[in-house]
């Protein structure tokens, strides 16, 4: 399994449900985007941004996101804790419809 941290900007989907998870409103195909990591927190501290509204919501760590979601789009962003970067955007309604359609194979 790959434990290398994921780069900041990075698209990923929601593959297993956990228990609870439906009840505190994740579904299937949920689309997320991993935020910028915290210095005080380290790399195994994943962010995780709501891709919708761009707000960071909640965070992970890299042995569970890979368990959970899928990766869609590997990020080219280096700069790990987004120092010297612009806020992550929300994407736009037809983007996260065509991400939550992909089927990987």
């Amino acid at each position: 399994m790959n434990m290398n941290p994921i780069p900041p900007r990075s698209i990923v989907r929601l593959k297993n449900l956990w228990p609870h998870a439906q009840r505190r409103g994740h579904k299937k195909g949920e689309i997320r985007i991993i935020g910028y990591y915290s210095k005080h927190d380290g790399l195994d501290c994943v962010w995780s941004v709501n891709a919708i509204t761009g707000a960071y919501e909640r965070t992970t760590d890299h042995e569970w996101l890979y368990e959970k979601f899928e990766v869609l789009q590997y990020s080219k962003e280096t700069d790990f804790y987004g120092d010297e970067c612009e806020r992550i955007e929300p994407l736009d309604e037809e983007t996260i419809l065509s991400l939550q359609s992909q089927i990987l194979s």
